[in-house]
């Protein structure tokens, strides 16, 4: 265990190192700052548009004044799940592509396994080394968008506020750990590091962008009418088909814990804190399950196959 502590320091090093790595980085950190902004902005607009027309209608002599807007302290961060879901997903697929990628190609990895290292203390090492750096970027994710929403939004998150995004802090964790696991997994089974990076980044839009719009062709409309214009208007309705398609999306399973812990989904508010946990629970083990069999296949395929270091 010494060992792959060792290899982890490195690995957590090294990644603060590479130039790519730390421009998406600051990247990152910068649109969620720029989150926190947007979202006080179009709030503090509601809110300014509700009490003019509330004016207004007193000023008519209006009987009946609409109900104030309702505004949960957690919306004005919505915009950081779509942020962890593309950038974030980067992120991890550039650490993990190229962590044993580059020792092959160079010769590197038989010099490091002539040594008294071990195949799984090296690859459980630098997986542990790259989690950690996951780890803490996520950790400055979450700080920053506690102090922003103070500083910025004017707003003194509650407790409970404070724990709902940690908690999806630690989805966002179990998230971007399937890319990064996916893509060691497949610099071990590919020869090119470029070849790697790709083929992650194509599964990436596949399970983020393809299987979502391919669920969305599948769900029906409903007709619902306005009481107040009479419009008709449309409202798209899950199917069997497309709710199967969904859950082939760790994506999907994350924008929807998200939009239910920071309280941007339709009636996420009201949602009981039981069925909300019961949500969490489920949705955090669908998002390991990937990252566990990609580590599993990645521990198999090192340890069993000789060519690797022979190459």
């Amino acid at each position: 265990m010494k060992t792959s502590l060792i290899i982890a320091r490195k690995e957590f090093r090294a990644a603060f190192r590479n130039r790519l790595f730390l421009t998406i980085t600051l990247l990152f950190l910068g649109l969620s700052i720029l989150s926190v902004y947007i979202g006080s902005t179009t709030k503090r607009a509601e809110m300014r548009i509700y009490n003019e027309t509330v004016a207004t209608l007193q000023a008519e002599g209006a009987a009946t004044i609409p109900a104030a807007p309702e505004i949960h302290t957690l919306t004005i961060l919505a915009n950081l799940v779509e942020y962890v879901s593309i950038v974030g997903a980067i992120l991890a697929v550039i650490l993990g592509y190229n962590t044993l990628g580059e020792e092959r190609e160079s010769g590197g990895l038989k010099l490091i396994l002539s040594r008294p290292v071990y195949r799984d203390q090296l690859l459980w090492g630098k997986w542990l080394g790259n989690t950690a750096v996951l780890t803490t970027l996520l950790a400055l994710v979450f700080l920053f968008n506690s102090v922003l929403l103070v500083a910025v939004g004017g707003i003194v998150p509650t407790a409970a506020e404070l724990l709902r995004l940690f908690v999806f802090t630690l989805m966002a964790l179990a998230y971007m750990l399937i890319f990064l696991s996916l893509a060691m997994f497949l610099s071990l089974r590919l020869n090119s590091s470029a070849t790697v990076f790709l083929v992650s980044l194509v599964v990436w839009m596949v399970v983020s962008f393809v299987l979502p719009q391919m669920a969305e062709t599948q769900m029906v409309n409903s007709s619902v009418v306005n009481g107040i214009s009479g419009a008709i208007n449309q409202i798209p309705q899950d199917t069997a088909v497309s709710q199967a398609i969904n859950a082939l999306s760790p994506t999907w399973h994350l924008r929807n814990i998200g939009g239910q812990l920071l309280q941007s989904a339709p009636g996420s508010g009201a949602l009981a804190s039981g069925t909300l946990i019961s949500h969490v629970l489920t949705t955090l083990l669908i998002l390991l399950a990937p990252t566990v069999a990609l580590v599993a296949g990645a521990f198999t395929t090192f340890l069993r196959n000789e060519t690797l270091v022979l190459e």
